[in-house]
């Protein structure tokens, strides 16, 4: 009797711990630790390490000819219009703000210039000084055939009309340079198609006679490139070859321009020669003045796989990164690196173009793989 007992307590027993067993399995199971090799990291899906770690494509590239250098982004100056004020006067009224695009000779303020009045008076004027001297010169031309005055005075009368006649022509091109408008108002107009980037007006305000710029307005599509090259890398830069560079806004993008002109001098305070590029910008992501990292690049089929600097690390005198073999599989490889930037750099050895490596969070994995 004694030993049904037991026995039955002991059907109890495990009866129960099935039941806590089977009560285990419904809750959430916690991510399984990563597990590891020599060379090769693996974590489950769902551990909380995978955030911090972000990968990108490696992609091939044509191997640069230089280091990175200081660069900034400008306006294309043969595409851009700095509109001033030839005379003074008073802002009336402002018919274009920043970012509007505007066409060549559309009005874009008004100004109340008393100036542009008397530039269309004298207009008046020397057109009714030219008509009168022009019949004093027919009269005269009539009283000398008839013999009536001597030819000194037909050719004084020949004189004055051509002088009136070029007041005339003079007065005309003074109103036309000062611009379009009527009465008083002179109208400020831009030269070039394109964009608003810039103004420095505002209504009621006082304009003095050669102000600028009041409107700055360009093709916001095409930029030019200003690159500080030392003058020992001078000599690799070349017009009409491609030039490479990145900007601080777009750290993933990678932008190209072509170079279109080298200074012909080197600036003696930082010994470098400053060279221009032209730049396509169909998304105007790019701005103005933006600061950029360029380098130069000949296409001379020398190629190489760029990486960013986040993704390589040392070890001993050796550089590796962590390539992707998986959801969750990094396996660390060493590289060989041809050539450093401050964002980037240019494996030659080790992975190949497409490869998807691990940026941001490869030290986080070497110091796992190492057990720290």
């Amino acid at each position: 009797m004694r030993s049904r007992l037991i026995s039955c307590t002991g059907l109890v027993s495990l009866t129960l711990l099935a039941a806590l067993a089977g009560c285990g399995k419904k809750a959430d199971a916690p991510a399984a630790p990563a597990t590891q090799s020599t060379d090769l990291i693996t974590y489950a899906a769902g551990s909380p390490e995978l955030d911090s770690i972000q990968t990108v494509t490696a992609a091939m590239s044509p191997l640069p000819v230089s280091d990175d250098m200081n660069a900034r982004l400008g306006v294309d100056e043969s595409e851009t219009s700095r509109v001033g004020a030839p005379i003074a006067g008073r802002v009336t009224r402002i018919m274009a703000d920043i970012g509007q695009t505007v066409r060549a000779g559309q009005p874009l303020a008004y100004l109340d210039a008393p100036d542009i009045g008397q530039a269309r008076a004298d207009v008046l004027k020397a057109r009714a000084d030219n008509d009168r001297k022009a019949r004093e010169m027919q009269r005269s031309n009539l009283l000398y055939s008839g013999g009536a005055i001597a030819r000194r005075d037909l050719e004084g009368a020949q004189a004055d009309a051509s002088a009136a006649s070029a007041e005339l022509e003079r007065a005309r091109l003074r109103l036309g340079n000062l611009g379009q408008g009527a009465g008083d108002s002179l109208a400020l107009t831009s030269t070039v198609t394109g964009a608003v980037v810039d103004r420095q007006i505002n209504p009621g305000q006082q304009i003095a006679a050669g102000q600028s710029p009041l409107f700055t307005v360009t093709d916001p599509k095409k930029l030019w490139l200003y690159v500080d090259v030392p003058e020992t890398s001078i000599s690799r830069a070349r017009i009409g070859e491609k030039i490479e560079f990145d900007v601080p806004a777009f750290p993933d993008r990678r932008f190209e321009g072509k170079i279109s002109q080298i200074g012909l001098a080197v600036d003696p305070g930082t010994r470098r020669v400053q060279v221009r590029a032209e730049v396509a910008n169909p998304d105007m992501a790019l701005k103005p003045e933006m600061y950029a990292r360029a380098r130069l690049v000949t296409d001379d089929g020398r190629r190489a796989v760029k990486v960013p600097n986040a993704a390589l690390f040392e070890q001993g005198m050796q550089t590796y990164l962590f390539r992707v073999e998986g959801p969750g599989r990094f396996r660390r490889i060493p590289v060989k690196v041809s050539q450093r930037g401050d964002s980037a750099s240019y494996v030659t050895d080790g992975i190949k173009d497409g490869d998807r490596i691990v940026g941001e969070g490869a030290l986080l994995l070497n110091a796992q793989l190492a057990g720290d």
